[in-house]
């Protein structure tokens, strides 16, 4: 246990109440994947990464760790087995709905959903298995582990990865959006001129095809969605001369306001932490009649 994993545990408890009182329904499936585990990410930062997971029976995540991250969960509803190794052996523990656990660094376990907490015939179960997973700072890396026959815990992979718990089934581009959306900043079209005259920088990512039939946006630096995070990356030899460091305010346009939360979400991914999205797009703009150049 650590000074840090406390706050973590906390931290958890705190989200897991969240998806309890339906705060997060807009990013949780109508039907539960059957086969195999799914996950979002609830929200994050440069120090925490906060995840929502469902568990299905018979897939573990493998004996793993965390890399150089800490960890903790609640869970939510169901029950969770964990194997975890001690120095010694692996020993078993089985945490209920409510129940919660901490994680230091090098910490190696398994996970899976707990054989009660669904018909051993059917693998149904009258509610999902669900936790909420946190890690500080966000997960980058894991690596995977075997019990020699001799008794001995060896690494056999390590893999780069921001997934929790190794990964998952994927996810809909619906909850890719709203997932996105939790972790950026969105500027309306009525509060742009006053981001940009504080500093901000817009940039228009639409295709030129688009910008021709639609109209442009006088000032907005154009930069196509497939070269955005080389242009923008400080530290990238293909970097744009407004790329001056990490805490540049980038505002990303599209035509409606979509591509452009993805887009600004990875450059948040990269490191760009004031990196926000216009809500509405050129589209808005056009609208409301607010951009830079209006009268």
């Amino acid at each position: 246990m650590t000074d840090t994993a406390p706050d973590l545990l906390a931290l958890t408890a705190t989200e897991a109440a969240k998806v309890c009182a339906g705060e997060y329904d807009r990013v949780i499936p109508t039907e539960w994947p059957v086969g195999e585990r799914w996950s979002t990410r609830l929200w994050g930062d440069d120090d925490v990464d906060v995840w929502l997971i469902s568990w299905v029976p018979a897939r573990s995540t493998e004996l793993h760790d965390h890399a150089g991250s800490l960890g903790a969960l609640t869970v939510v509803s169901g029950a969770l087995a964990e194997r975890s190794w001690d120095g010694e052996a692996l020993r078993e523990r089985r945490i209920d709905a409510g129940g919660q656990a901490a994680f230091d660094r090098g910490w190696v376990h398994d996970v899976t959903r707990h054989a009660d907490a669904h018909d051993a015939a059917t693998g149904e179960a009258a509610t999902p298995t669900l936790s909420v997973h946190a890690y500080s700072p966000p997960l980058t890396a894991m690596s995977y582990y075997e019990v020699t026959p001799g008794g001995r815990l060896r690494r056999v992979r390590s893999e780069l990865t921001d997934e929790p718990e190794g990964p998952t089934g994927g996810r809909g581009i619906d909850e890719l959006l709203a997932s996105a959306r939790d972790r950026i900043d969105r500027v309306e079209a009525a509060d742009l001129r006053a981001e940009l005259d504080a500093g901000a920088i817009i940039v228009d990512t639409r295709p030129a095809a688009q910008r021709e039939a639609e109209g442009e946006l006088d000032g907005a630096l154009i930069i196509e969605r497939n070269v955005l995070e080389w242009r923008l990356d400080p530290s990238s030899d293909a970097r744009i001369a407004e790329a001056t460091g990490w805490d540049v305010r980038w505002i990303v346009m599209c035509q409606e306001g979509y591509s452009s939360s993805l887009a600004a979400a990875a450059l948040r991914d990269i490191g760009l932490h004031r990196a926000a999205d216009l809500a509405g797009g050129y589209k808005a703009l056009a609208a409301a009649a607010v951009g830079p150049g209006a009268d």
